[in-house]
């Protein structure tokens, strides 16, 4: 099995931020947040086939990683509440969750997730 790369760096406007893959318990705390961001109603929005809910869908997967796992990133923007900002401003959060965050934390889960599957 090859190296998990357990932190992961990335740059949003002019700061740099150094992001631990989630433990358990941040791992529960995501999806838990997706579920309440979305009314219970995540795995529907994604079955969906609606453009508009798969655009929904990537804005709440970055909520509720950045919100978990980098909550320093709310602090620093002067963040209260991510669902009350404008589209515009979330799109850089949203780019880099989907282009930067999302291809490392789908490569670790698969690889744990194969390693839970062949025990």
């Amino acid at each position: 099995m090859e190296e998990i790369e357990r932190v992961k760096k990335i740059t949003v406007g002019e700061k740099v931020f150094m992001i631990n893959f989630p433990n358990v318990g941040q791992l529960i705390d995501i999806e838990s947040v997706k579920q309440a961001l979305t009314n219970n109603k995540y795995g529907a929005m994604a079955a969906s086939g609606v453009l508009n809910a798969y655009i929904i869908l990537d804005t709440v997967d970055a909520i509720a990683f950045f919100q978990v796992c980098v909550p320093e990133f709310a602090k620093y923007y002067d963040i209260r509440n991510y669902t009350t900002m404008e589209s515009e401003k979330i799109k850089e959060m949203v780019k880099v969750y989907r282009d930067e965050i999302k291809p490392w934390y789908d490569k670790i889960m698969t690889s744990l997730s194969s390693v839970i599957a062949n025990e």
